[in-house]
């Protein structure tokens, strides 16, 4: 219900870029716990257009819209926009975000955002050349064996469980 209702619950002076990252998680949350609703994922990418969220917000919605028939072209279209603006190496993949205000208030880290990324694209997109090299480059990212903060390591290890069970679950 608090979930549902996300909106009621954010302070109204948090900007509204983070006011959709919210929204967002959310609904990510909410997928995870058997609740998926496409139609607010769609409402939201709407109201806020790619430009209008975060990165971070655009993988919870790409992971709650994932595989549905109705958000098709949605979920073409956030999988161009990521493709658009990854950074590759040959070996590496990472995306560099920022906010303009109120990062503090969601603990951002780039590290995360590549964390939820990488777990959404596996939910999509199986297929795509970018899992193995976002993989490589969180690995790559560790110092002394993780990355440099609690949320980062919660998100990344999130990501590596979902890689791990789906392509190397010999």
């Amino acid at each position: 219900s608090y979930l549902r209702n996300i909106q009621q619950h954010i302070p109204s002076h948090y900007p509204e870029e983070i006011k959709r990252t919210l929204r967002a998680y959310a609904l990510f949350v909410r997928t995870k716990m058997g609740d998926r609703d496409v139609n607010a994922a769609k409402d939201l990418l709407k109201q806020a257009g790619l430009d209008g969220l975060s990165m971070e917000a655009i993988g919870w919605v790409l992971g709650t819209i994932a595989r549905q028939p109705q958000a098709e072209g949605d979920r073409k279209t956030i999988l161009r926009y990521l493709q658009n603006r990854v950074s590759e190496t040959a070996a590496t993949a990472n995306w560099t975000t920022t906010y303009k205000d109120g990062a503090h208030l969601i603990l951002h880290s780039d590290r995360r955002t590549d964390g939820v990324l990488l777990e959404s694209l596996i939910e999509e997109d199986q297929k795509s050349d970018l899992i193995a090299k976002v993989v490589r480059g969180l690995l790559a990212h560790r110092k002394a064996g993780r990355w440099s903060n609690t949320q980062e390591n919660t998100f990344v290890l999130l990501a590596m469980d979902s890689y791990f069970r789906k392509f190397e679950g010999v």
